[in-house]
């Protein structure tokens, strides 16, 4: 399915979105009235800059720390760290808790390995069906990729804290 006929929200579960949009979708997740209020921000100021019909407006740097932090604090970080990444040419890793590590969490995570093949498997067959590849199809496969590079890290980071214990 092309990205432009996706709806915002599973564009948002199957690509790695822009700053902006993951910022936006972070902030209404987590209530933006609740993160005006925590730091004190006007929050029409914070709407107007989050709004992605707004090609004129930002969100501050003040308004991206802030939001962020809140994004952390509430374990809802992920879209934008994915956004972050998609700019720079980075991966993130969430290195995993030693106390998390048993061997049957280390089995989960080759589990999820597996699965993440399988779905790139499946997405890059549904790409090429009608003879090529699109740039919205790339998008789905770039993040199945990114998804794939970070399952394998923490794969071998959660074997190598599993051998410290």
């Amino acid at each position: 399915m092309s990205i432009n006929r996706m709806g915002l929200m599973e564009r948002a579960e199957r690509t790695m979105l822009p700053l902006k949009t993951a910022l936006y979708l972070t902030a209404k997740r987590l209530g933006m009235d609740r993160i005006a209020t925590t730091y004190r921000l006007q929050p029409q100021a914070l709407y107007n800059n989050l709004n992605l019909n707004r090609t004129d407006r930002a969100p501050t740097l003040q308004q991206f720390e802030l939001i962020t932090e809140f994004a952390r604090d509430h374990g809802d970080q992920e879209q934008i760290l994915d956004a972050l990444s998609l700019m720079t040419g980075c991966v993130w890793l969430r290195v995993p808790e030693a106390e998390d590590l048993g061997r049957t969490e280390l089995f989960g995570e080759v589990a999820g390995l597996v699965e993440g093949v399988g779905r790139m498997c499946r997405n890059t067959q549904s790409a090429v069906a009608d003879g090529r590849v699109d740039p919205e199809e790339v998008a789905v496969l770039e993040r199945d990729l990114f998804k794939l590079v970070q399952a394998g890290y923490r794969l071998v980071e959660g074997a190598k804290r599993f051998g410290e214990e």
